[in-house]
């Protein structure tokens, strides 16, 4: 389909362009099939010899490609062909998690493999513009550490909290610790590294990163829910990320169960984030004054996980009706998020769904009539990042190839390209 491509458009381009066209071809095909000679090439593209030989000799130039190994010559004789394979050493990628006590930040290789990364705390209550700077400082730490890395950075991906409009790199508003509106993120990390920025949320990165990596890949409609300090949910609908109408979709954290609720004064975070998220989890945990929690005080622990784990295995009554609300209410989510998309797959991400995971299979095995798969996510607290990365991955490409010489255009279209399956 590619090389149908490249000779219906021949008429139709310039020289610069066709050979542009002809060089992100190859770099293709040398990417997806591994290790390839120029015959092969040449065979698989439909470009002529020569074609090939000066293109794979621009992408040799550019280090895009090296030369790796040898191909021995078939029955009918010749000489030893040289293989080619992508380089993912040619350019950088960095990958930024926001979170509510922690900025993360993840060194990449075009490949996606991780290089490096950093972590460094922050203060919701200082404010967005002490929490983006202290990430960029965190990203220069971690580029500093190797000469040229700067030099090759080709993205930033940033996963960033509330509802975000990834077209305009704004965080439109996030609730909990937060408590911001309207806040540039994408302006502020373009200043300091000029080149391209991928902002989104951060639950929809996670969903991505298990699209990428984990155990997302090749399912066309699934749904992650993930919860942290909020509660949220990506959405994946016929391969791509489904974000909604004012970029609120899968923020599950206002979703409401009853007429009491409803009709409660409403908040930023909305009911069910409000109930269940994990720091007023935690301050229900201390109220009740489990004797796990109690322990977890003395010792300075903030275990949320561990303090309830222990506190249910000892029987503890307040801990049992907690680990039970949680798992009636997100077992209720899911219910209705599967009547809604009707997806494959739901994936929890989320160290406290341990405990309440066998809770929702079961209460959406008896009121849906139809078979919904539910496992605990496969990349655990790793896959925000990994979603970053994947998704910076997947534009560095059209960079690397040229294929779009204006840098703004790619910028407008970044987020619904790296959201492709």
């Amino acid at each position: 389909m590619r090389n149908s491509v490249v000779h219906r458009d021949s008429g139709r381009m310039g020289p610069s362009s066709m050979r542009r066209l002809n060089g992100a071809l190859l770099l293709d095909l040398i990417r997806d099939k591994g290790p390839a000679s120029r015959a092969e090439l040449a065979r698989l593209s439909g470009l002529t010899k020569p074609t090939v030989s000066s293109q794979v000799a621009d992408l040799l130039r550019r280090a895009l490609v090296v030369e790796d190994g040898t191909v021995e010559p078939d029955e009918r004789g010749g000489k030893r062909s040289k293989l080619l394979r992508f380089n993912p050493q040619c350019g950088n990628l960095i990958g930024v998690e926001i979170g509510s006590s922690v900025v993360r930040v993840r060194l990449a290789d075009l490949d996606g493999a991780i290089l490096d990364g950093e972590d460094a705390e922050v203060w919701p209550e200082r404010g967005a513009d002490h929490i983006l700077t202290t990430a960029v400082t965190a990203i220069n730490l971690v580029l500093s550490r190797s000469r040229g890395r700067k030099q090759k950075l080709m993205i930033v991906a940033v996963a960033a909290p509330g509802r975000v409009d990834s077209d305009s790199g704004v965080v439109l508003e996030a609730g909990n610790v937060f408590h911001w509106r309207g806040v540039a993120v994408r302006e502020h990390f373009q200043r300091a590294f000029k080149v391209p920025i991928l902002v989104e949320n951060d639950v929809n990165l996670a969903a991505l990163g298990e699209m990428h990596y984990g155990l997302g890949q090749g399912v066309k409609n699934f749904v992650l829910i993930r919860l942290t300090t909020g509660v949220g949910a990506g959405l994946v609908v016929g391969g791509r990320l489904y974000q909604g109408n004012h970029w609120a979709a899968g923020e599950i954290g206002h979703m409401v169960f009853d007429q009491e609720a409803a009709a409660g004064v409403p908040n930023d975070r909305g009911y069910l984030e409000s109930v269940i998220g994990s720091d007023r989890l935690r301050e229900r945990v201390r109220t009740a004054k489990t004797k796990a929690a109690v322990e977890a005080a003395q010792a300075g622990g903030s275990d949320l996980h561990g303090e309830l784990l222990e506190a249910v295995r000892r029987g503890d009554p307040a801990a049992v009706a907690i680990v039970d609300d949680l798992g009636s209410k997100v077992s209720l989510a899911a219910a209705n998020l599967a009547v809604v998309m009707d997806p494959e797959l739901i994936l929890l991400a989320g160290e406290l769904f341990d405990l309440v995971v066998g809770r929702i299979r079961e209460v959406v095995e008896r009121v849906i009539p139809w078979p919904v798969r539910i496992e605990r996510s496969a990349l655990g607290e790793d896959a925000v990042l990994m979603g970053a990365i994947g998704s910076a991955r997947s534009l560095a490409h059209d960079l690397v190839c040229g294929k779009n010489r204006d840098e703004s255009q790619l910028q407008e279209r970044q987020v619904r390209k790296a959201h492709d399956i």
